[in-house]
């Protein structure tokens, strides 16, 4: 049976940070505001500030892509990998992905369910989420890759020093590392702008401070928009009133 990925919230919900998951909702839960605004559940995988945008928590090179598969038959309910020097923890990947990216079967991918911790170099059985099965067949030469949920071990964007993610929303209010909190993906908020800003300019993620935004330039600009500045304009480095546009 299949449930509805939204929750609605209330004024006040989407401030609320717990180092328990406390609301019975999947990573990447979309909360609904009365006025329209979105935010996605999410875990802190370090501090975060209010009104710094964030990105997905980094890959780890051991799982990413290129594991040894075991043949795996159309049908089948989880896959069997071979894990690189580093261990996971128990549902470090639940709500993630495993996508095969090389061999037979290449181009599936599938969200991963609750699991078992795994051992440096051990051999993981990655459960599918509900009624997923195999599609194509996989052959022992077959490789594939996981990756975690991207609401689970948000950071900082990481513009500075080279970028390793995407981004994920803004931070509506101080966030505690390894607490539960409401990441803002649409509507109103507020954003830490670089620069010179200019009312219904876009703004893309900064690339020369964590966690701030840049003014879309006209052209050779290939950073996602995320929000459009809104009046008042704030000074040089202030909290600037956005209209965040990440995803609704």
């Amino acid at each position: 049976m299949a449930f509805l990925n939204y929750v609605g919230l209330d004024y006040g919900d989407e401030l609320v940070t717990s180092t328990t998951e406390s609301r019975g909702v999947t990573l990447g839960t979309k909360g609904l505001m009365p006025d329209g605004r979105v935010f996605r559940y999410s875990l802190a995988g370090e501090a975060i500030t209010a009104g710094v945008l964030c990105q997905n928590s980094l890959a780890i090179a051991n799982h990413d892509m290129d594991l040894v598969t075991a043949a795996t038959a159309a049908g089948a309910s989880s896959i069997v990998v071979t894990l690189g020097g580093t261990a996971a923890t128990a549902d470090q990947y639940k709500g993630g992905t495993i996508y095969v990216n090389d061999g037979d079967g290449e181009g599936q991918s599938f969200r991963i369910a609750t699991h078992a911790a795994v051992s440096s170099s051990g051999s993981f059985t990655v459960p599918l989420e509900g009624k997923q099965t195999v599609q194509t067949a996989l052959a022992a030469t077959s490789l594939c890759g996981v990756k975690a949920n991207p609401y689970n071990g948000t950071l900082i964007y990481n513009g500075n020093s080279g970028i390793n993610g995407i981004p994920t929303g803004f931070a509506p209010t101080d966030v505690a590392s390894g607490a539960y909190f409401w990441q803002q993906t649409y509507g109103d908020g507020t954003a830490v702008a670089q620069g010179t800003v200019v009312v219904g300019k876009m703004l893309t993620p900064g690339l020369t401070t964590d966690g701030t935004c840049d003014v879309h330039i006209a052209t050779g600009d290939a950073g996602m928009n995320v929000a459009v500045v809104c009046s008042p304009i704030s000074v040089t480095t202030d909290i600037q009133h956005v209209f965040i546009t990440i995803g609704s």
